[in-house]
């Protein structure tokens, strides 16, 4: 499901003028799922996929945004994006909440 999950988010990012770069990358302890670009603004966006209903972002605990945010200063990237991938029965549902550069 995650795998799909960035596949769909990488293609909604692509559609609101982001431009991805890479996905699943390794870094250090961990992995970003996707690097983008914002124009000259370097993005890490953690993707967060659910079937159960909900907001995928609720998902996303403090600790979980902790370890996004140390490994997107690892690459030394200007803003760290949360995207939420709902997968309903006849939908697919996204949440997009651009960081602060």
């Amino acid at each position: 499901m995650g795998y799909i999950g960035e596949r769909l988010g990488a293609w909604f990012l692509t559609s609101n003028g982001l431009t991805v770069i890479e996905q699943n990358v390794p870094v250090g302890r961990g992995e970003v799922d996707l690097i983008a670009n914002d124009g000259s603004t370097r993005v890490v966006i953690e993707v967060r996929s659910v079937t159960s209903g909900g907001d995928p972002l609720d998902a996303i605990d403090a600790d979980k945004r902790r370890q996004v945010s140390s490994l997107a200063q690892d690459l030394g990237v200007d803003r760290v994006d949360y995207l939420g991938v709902g997968f309903g029965s006849q939908f697919v549902d996204f949440h997009w909440v651009p960081g602060s550069s």
